[in-house]
This record gives structure tokens, sequence and C-alpha cells, in this order.
């Protein structure tokens, strides 16, 4: 019956009469969330409020009673690992003297008081247990001492009678700044060569993007869905960008190709960040194997060094520039096709990280355990987004046997 009522407005109001919704906070967007991101979150309070206790619970998959949908796209999240094995390793070598540091990473990667709480009773030799083995959970981003918050008009009425007390709505949910809490450094963040380590909202902000109104929900969680793909996802980016491959015949001797790849739809710098890598490669076969010398790779990425003190390259794509890799080189006597692909390592960076950490610092095997099962998996990560397969003919032209 409500989803009948026009205008919005009306709706609106009688949702409000009916105690579903909460009137907003009467703040900007900036505002509001500079109040609400304020860590560590208040997640919960000294007094639960007098509902059903599973009403009261904040463990996700309390949540997942009634939004079963919201949590199974969540649980195979990045949100949901971030307090992986190799965060917490190195939040419990830290030790509480690190006090700054451990809380500096909780900032993002578990962000509510209780998750605080938890994580420091674990470096002080407990174990881990509660909403901080959670990672980003859906009460950092939905509950603050208690009351749940959300986008507009997306109330939830169960057995004829409001949950939680109603919800709080709050357009700062559909807006890109709502994600820049952790994908944004600050202004006084580090910086090299004058850009933020971590500047991926205001690459953002620079771009077309905003200007169509295209946000982070709306390519990140297109529909509402928890998912938050990104750039672990092989599908996800294959859309965000443009391949184009051509090769020519130019002599007998030689071989000419040329490989481009285009940022076509991420809405910041492809990729953003510091932590992955996109290489693009050239190379002439030899049966099943490249032939000696013959390889050339051209790498998208912005490399720093591991102390954070000197960046050796920036390399990436601006919305909608393009990166080529040209290739003439002599044939080799061998060679029977040309190999062209382009490969992503999501975690590059961490991985560089982790083979350093594990001779840098001194470990229980209990932590060294955690590293190590942290380098497995961020080396598998690693994916190939295109490539194409052409046989080389006896007369020294080419033509194409397969491309994906």
């Amino acid at each position: 019956m409500l989803s009948c009522l026009r205008p919005w407005w009306l709706a609106m109001a009688v949702l409000l009469g009916l105690g579903v919704v909460r009137p907003a906070y009467a703040f900007p967007t900036t505002a509001f969330l500079a109040h609400y991101w304020r860590t560590p979150a208040p997640l919960g309070g000294v007094h639960r409020p007098r509902w059903p206790v599973f009403e009261t619970r904040l463990a996700p998959r309390t949540c997942a009673l009634c939004h079963a949908a919201q949590y199974d796209a969540w649980r195979e999240s990045r949100h949901a690992r971030a307090m992986g094995p190799g965060v917490i390793a190195q939040l419990a070598v830290a030790g509480v003297r690190a006090r700054a540091f451990v809380r500096g990473c909780l900032s993002c990667h578990a962000p509510g008081r209780r998750q605080w709480r938890e994580v420091e009773a674990f470096i002080r030799g407990g174990r881990l247990h509660g909403l901080a083995r959670f990672g980003v959970s859906c009460a950092d981003c939905h509950v603050r001492r208690y009351q749940r918050f959300g986008p507009p008009l997306a109330a939830f009425i169960a057995a004829g009678r409001v949950v939680h007390n109603g919800f709080t709505p709050e357009a700062a949910f559909t807006r890109s700044r709502f994600c820049a809490v952790c994908h944004q450094f600050h202004r006084d963040g580090a910086r090299l060569h004058g850009v933020l380590l971590e500047d991926t909202y205001n690459e953002w902000h620079d771009s077309r993007y905003r200007k169509q109104g295209i946000t982070c929900q709306s390519c990140h969680m297109p529909g509402g869905r928890h998912s938050f793909l990104g750039i672990h996802n092989r599908r996800f980016v294959r859309r965000a960008v443009r391949v184009r491959w051509h090769i020519a015949d130019c002599g007998q001797r030689r071989v000419c190709a040329r490989l481009s790849l285009t940022n076509r739809g991420a809405g910041h710098d492809f990729p953003t960040y510091t932590t992955p890598k996109v290489v693009m490669r050239i190379a002439q076969l030899c049966g099943k194997a490249v032939c000696a010398g013959t390889g050339r790779r051209f790498v998208i990425a912005r490399r720093i060094s591991l102390d954070l003190r000197h960046e050796y390259f920036d390399t990436r794509l601006a919305p909608g520039a393009t990166r080529t890799l040209s290739y003439a080189q002599p044939r080799d006597p061998a060679a029977t096709a040309v190999e062209a692909d382009i490969t992503v390592y999501p975690d590059a960076a961490y991985v560089r990280f982790f083979h350093a950490y594990l001779g840098a610092y001194r470990m229980t095997a209990a932590e060294h355990a955690l590293i190590e099962r942290a380098l497995v998996h961020d080396e598998r990560s690693a994916y190939v987004l295109w490539r194409a397969y052409h046989v080389l003919a006896a007369a020294g032209c080419c033509r194409q046997a397969g491309m994906k």
C-alpha cells in the first residue's frame, strides 16, 4: 500500500508518522559524515534497548535473518575480508606499544568501538573474537548506538511492526563522500610527488563521472547490491576497459604489433591506489614457450618503495586515457606464433611487502604462519584479463587464431 502513495514526500510523511523512519540529521552531507565516521564508531551503547534480543545483536549473521541477499553478497566481498590474516598478523607484531599504528589500521579495517576493544584484547594475548573478525561489517556502516541508518526510503517492516525502533534515512549513503572516509587520504596525509598515496575520491571528483552524477555506489553497488566489486573481479574490470589489438605484416624478418588499453569505464585512475598493477605483454612463441629475448611488456601501476618514501613511476590511466604497447622485433627463426595478454595483479604491492616483512621482523610461529597465508592468497589473486594468439604464417604474414 505504501508503495502506491504519490508523491514521494507524501510517502515519507506517512512513514514518519508510523515511526518506520526517523527524520534525517539536519546536516549537509559533509557535516553528517564528519560526525558519523568519527572513530571508533559507537555501534552499541552502555545499555541495550528493550528490544527482542536478535534486534540488538550486531553480528552479520543476525542481520542475515532479514537481509539475506545483502548478507550473501557482503560475505563474498573484500569488506568481509578487511581483517584478513595479513592485517591480523601485522597488528599482533606491532603490539600494544604501537597503539597509533593499530588504531590507524582499525579506523578502516574494523572501525567500531567494540572491534577496537576486541583487537586490543587480542594483541595482549587473547583470541580474536566477536565483531573484529568480520572486518567492515553491516554494523560498521549502518549502526550507531544501536540505531539503524540507511539510504532514504529503505524502510524495513517485519511481522506487521517496525523493527529496530525504526531507522534514520540519510542521503549521504548514496553519495561518493560516504566511501571517501576509507578510500581517500586526508589532505594532510602521505604524499609522493605532490599526490596523496590514496587519492581515489579526488580522482573521481575531477572526472566527468561526478558531473554526470555517477557515484561510487553506481558502479560498485549497482541496485544496492553489497558485493562491492572491484579490481579483484575479472568480469567487473573487463567491463571498465577497452582493449585494441593489431598485428601487421612488416616483412618476413620482423614481427610488428600494437596493444592498447583504455580506461573507458572506471571513474578514477585505473588501477587506483598503489596496490595493484596491470601488465601488458607481447611475445613470440617457439612451440609452447616464449622465444628467448622476444618478450616486451608495459606495466601500468603507481610503483612506490616499501618505505613509502620514493615513487618509481606512475603509469596509471586516468578516466578516458589510453596506454599503448608497440611491438616491432626481429622474428625468431623458430617462432610459430605471437601471443599478447593483459594480466592483473590486484595485490602486487602486498606481495612485495609480505616477502620483505617475513625477513624484517621477529615473529612468533603463529604470526609467521598468518603472513605466509596472506602471501599465498595474494599471489593467487592474479588473473589474465585478456589474451590473443596469432599463428605466424610461413611467408611472414599473420592470421588470427584466437582471442578472448
